[in-house]
């Protein structure tokens, strides 16, 4: 694959996927299987949590699915293309415009505005300019319209996590990983912030799949699947609180 990949959906519907997919750290006595033989697809414009016990393997998942980290075998795809055999550099315009990103700490770039913070991905990417429309609507539904021209240290939290769900949001990204995005978070900031992702699927089609050790931040999600020693082990629709509790409280 060369230059900028193309945005195709896989066969089989899915905008992300994973096929036999296998991740061990380490070698001989001291291996550790992160991931074991999992398949399991992402479908567009649905928003799904990834659960587990510490050590689960969930983050991993996300990250050898994202192509923030390699496989040791097996498949993983985003549309038709197969991360596991992109280069470096490759995997950099992938992510780039293909891919978002939610992480606990923010990232965020203290020097720039919440602005230039949210429009970096595009201006990084040469040839393209920002939908002006579309970023009036994305921090407006966020609710940080007024806060533009503010940088990261006048802005609270709540304020910094909707500027980086912005930025995963502004390149149209086919699917947006999040990881543990309320960790950090007070509960009624994590409540305010799981409503905007909603509204990302809902109302503008997004695609998210969020790591996440909350049931309550589970509940808010189409679908949430459960990971144990790398393994898939169960899945469930329309999850409440209380089902999400049960299963977490089984697993451990």
């Amino acid at each position: 694959m060369q230059g900028n990949p193309q945005n195709l959906e896989s066969p089989s519907g899915d905008v992300a996927r994973l096929v036999g997919a296998t991740k061990t750290f380490g070698v001989g006595g001291a291996a550790v299987t992160a991931l074991d033989d999992v398949t399991i697809g992402f479908r567009r414009g649905e928003f799904t949590a990834v659960m587990g016990p510490s050590g689960s393997g969930k983050s991993t998942l996300m990250y050898c699915q994202s192509g923030l980290d390699r496989l040791s075998s097996g498949h993983a795809y985003v549309g038709d293309v197969d991360v596991s055999t992109l280069s470096d550099q490759e995997l950099s315009v992938l992510r780039r415009s293909k891919l978002g990103f939610i992480f606990q700490s923010f990232h965020l770039v203290p020097a720039l505005s919440a602005r230039e913070n949210i429009t970096l991905p595009v201006d990084l990417d040469a040839g393209t300019e920002v939908d002006e429309a579309f970023l009036a609507e994305l921090v407006d539904v966020l609710g940080i319209a007024n806060r533009m021209d503010n940088r990261p240290s006048q802005l609270s939290g709540g304020q910094r996590q909707r500027v980086a769900v912005a930025r995963a949001m502004i390149p149209r990204p086919d699917v947006i990983f999040a990881d543990e995005p309320t960790g950090a978070l007070d509960s009624k900031t994590s409540g305010e912030l799981l409503k905007y992702l909603r509204q990302a699927v809902d109302e503008l089609g997004q695609t998210i799949v969020m790591v996440t050790h909350d049931a309550v931040a589970a509940s808010h999600c189409d679908r949430v699947i459960y990971v144990q020693d790398g393994r898939l082990v169960g899945e469930a629709l329309h999850p409440t609180v209380d089902d999400v509790l049960d299963k977490i409280r089984e697993l451990s």
